[in-house]
């Protein structure tokens, strides 16, 4: 009889923990490019290929073996969804700003930071951006930036990023929320 409640208790956790852990793994799978305005924010530019800090850049013989200028792997076309996004209290990406992008022209994007201080509703001090774009084939990419400096790529209220370069990477587990509602 105490086998069979031992048995029994341990199968019912075995499928507590099964069950817990695939909605761990797979919490969120749609990525949302809309943002709510709030109060502070942080201006980041996207500088294009043409720029002449990025051609000065170009002709220096010493650039890190790993600074991206312009594109790395693949690039954006006129009119992809480009956003970049905080992790919200639940772990999910929430988006701080998006912009539909500009081919060979500046991006800027206002980077909009949470208000009242502990809402859950933008960016907080110090938190890293998190670059994702939405092709117009509705394919999800991330984005790994290369900025002028090292702390561009933190939100501070009131602050400016500047961008040299992208690499993106076509994301296998998110999926654009457009892709739900079809």
């Amino acid at each position: 009889m105490k086998n069979k409640i031992y048995l029994s208790s341990l199968f019912y956790l075995v499928i507590y923990m099964i069950t817990n852990l695939s909605s761990v793994l797979f919490a969120q799978s749609t990525i949302d490019f809309s943002f709510e305005r709030t109060g502070p924010n942080h201006s980041v530019l996207v500088l294009p290929l043409w720029h002449p800090v990025i051609k000065q850049l170009q002709q220096n013989d010493s650039l890190p073996p790993d600074m991206i200028l312009g594109f790395e792997n693949d690039s954006l076309d006129s009119g992809d969804l480009v956003g970049i996004f905080y992790t919200d209290n639940s772990g999910n990406y929430k988006c701080a700003s998006s912009i539909s992008w500009k081919s060979n022209d500046f991006n800027m994007l206002p980077l909009w930071g949470q208000y009242p201080p502990g809402a859950d509703n933008g960016m907080e001090m110090g938190e890293r951006m998190i670059w994702l774009a939405q092709k117009q084939n509705n394919s999800i990419y991330e984005i790994e930036c290369t900025y002028q400096k090292p702390l561009m790529a933190i939100y501070i209220k009131d602050g400016a990023s500047a961008v040299l370069g992208m690499k993106l990477s076509r994301s296998e587990t998110l999926l654009p929320l457009s892709s739900l509602e079809k």
